[in-house]
């Protein structure tokens, strides 16, 4: 698979291990990132009521609900 800086630091900051402020053009994948960390929170077993998942949208929230 090849890679960009841009994907790079989306990987990066998916890691729930790291904390991270995500700051970014609309249509960038903030969502893609915040809903691929809670993923990972998920599979390591991680309580869903333990997450907190803060956006500025209605519709971003809407899409991790859907997610």
């Amino acid at each position: 698979m090849i890679t960009n800086d841009a994907t790079k630091r989306q990987i990066e900051a998916a890691d729930p291990k790291a904390s991270t402020w995500l700051a970014a053009n609309a249509g960038s994948g903030k969502t893609r990132v915040l809903t691929d960390r809670v993923a990972r929170l998920l599979l390591e077993g991680v309580s869903p009521q333990k997450i907190l998942c803060l956006t500025y949208t209605k519709a971003a929230a809407s899409e991790m609900q859907n997610r």
